[in-house]
């Protein structure tokens, strides 16, 4: 097993000198090999910079920040690995003084054995409708698109969709054109939370967006446009609010709920979902009594304090996320929370204490686990995490599953079959 680190020109580089190593939260952690995968198909090398690997001295057993390898500086390494996947434990490194914010990805540990790279992961849903090989396509995507788009060319809904799946290679926004699995629905440019991670909005840090927020609201009609189309050909379909290159979709709770019953005075077909950060029961009630299907909330911590310092909320609590869980439960709808996962944190003592609290009190569906794509350090830093024993992410999902069997793990929302009257 060798050490995986890069240059200040970003090469990346092995070395047999050092043990490599892993962190989870601020504490480093020796590699086991039974933690490790072959690094999934689509995942991607990245240089971390202003940044020195941590690795394990084969002779004293210690720890020890390698400054320089083979007399020139060392900047360490990370995986980004390709959806469907979990990571276990963050690459092991300290910053330099005033090393810049890392973008917003998900970072784990690499290794090299034999001459390939294995990371810390585990697949968390063997669904493969993200997996991407699926969508090496971009001709057939053209073809797709163009057949689509002359059938609705006043929607504009849909060359968002265009835009995010060709501009970000959003796979999600890919399987509209592509005819299969679910269609991303973006509706609202704004939002009620200041999430240190949001992906599409940036205010005073000096972290670089990943993609544009939608600058328009589609009407009930665009909506309703998309997802008919949708749901009468695919097999199987899903729609959800609530993307990455939008707001909250709550706030626009009552158009919303406008479209749904549009929708389904067309289809009995077809499972709607709501991405949401739970913000506005109200706005939420309106939707599923229009005929929501299932909801998905987003969470970073079930700690009061810890999701507080994350979203900083605008014109709701904690409190009312809670009440919208309770309240879709109550309706029957299939209650999901997106529970955003940094090894370290998530399965630290506390954490998980008020993870299992939770579901005790609110008995969801499923937990969708998905890598929290943010810089390690500027996230435990902004929440003020300070540090409390983890038991590791694989023995967390271990013990998720023998105290609730019944409760799903995975990655995707569902598709629930055809809604009844």
């Amino acid at each position: 097993m060798q050490l995986v680190y890069c240059d200040k020109k970003h090469n990346i580089l092995e070395t047999p000198q050092y043990l490599p190593t892993f962190r989870s939260g601020r504490n480093f952690v020796s590699v086991d090999e039974s933690d490790l995968i072959k690094i999934p198909y689509g995942s991607f090398i990245f240089s971390l910079p202003e940044r020195h690997p941590v690795c394990l001295d084969p002779k004293k057993r210690n720890f020890k920040i390698t400054k320089k390898i083979a007399g020139k500086e060392a900047w360490a390494a990370s995986a980004f690995i390709s959806s469907g996947y979990l990571r276990t434990y963050l690459p092991a490194y300290v910053n330099k003084e005033k090393a810049p914010t890392l973008s917003l990805w998900a970072y784990s540990g690499v290794v090299s054995i034999d001459g390939e790279f294995y990371v810390p992961a585990l697949r968390i849903d063997e669904d493969k409708r993200s997996d991407p090989q699926m969508h090496e396509n971009d001709p057939l995507l053209e073809k797709k698109k163009k057949k689509i788009m002359d059938l609705y060319p006043e929607n504009r809904l849909i060359n968002q969709l265009y835009m995010c799946s060709t501009e970000y290679r959003c796979l999600c926004a890919r399987n509209f054109f592509l005819g299969r699995f679910e269609v991303p629905v973006p509706t609202s440019p704004v939002c009620n939370a200041r999430c240190l991670g949001c992906l599409s909005l940036q205010e005073k840090t000096k972290i670089k967006s990943a993609q544009f927020r939608l600058d328009f609201s589609p009407t009930p009609e665009e909506i309703s446009q998309v997802i008919n189309h949708h749901f009468k050909t695919v097999k199987k379909p899903v729609a959800s609010f609530g993307q990455g290159c939008e707001g909250e979709p709550l706030v626009r709770g009552k158009d919303l709920a406008k479209a749904i019953k549009l929708i389904r005075k067309n289809t009995d077909e077809g499972t709607i979902n709501l991405n949401t950060n739970g913000s506005l029961p109200m706005n939420a009630k309106s939707m599923m009594d229009a005929g929501l299907d299932s909801i998905r909330i987003s969470l970073n911590s079930l700690t009061k304090k810890y999701y507080d310092r994350y979203y900083k909320p605008k014109g709701y609590k904690f409190d009312d996320v809670m009440k919208t869980i309770d309240m879709a439960l109550d309706k029957g709808l299939w209650v999901s929370i997106n529970l955003f996962f940094l090894p370290g944190f998530t399965d630290s003592e506390e954490e998980m204490e008020a993870l299992w609290r939770f579901l005790e009190k609110y008995p969801i569906d499923m937990i969708q686990t998905r890598n929290l794509n943010i810089d390690p350090d500027f996230y435990l830093d902004e929440i003020g995490f300070k540090n409390s024993p983890a038991l590791g992410i694989r023995r967390m999902l271990h013990n998720l599953n023998v105290d609730h069997p019944e409760l799903r793990l995975g990655y995707y929302n569902p598709y629930l079959g055809r809604r009844l009257r």
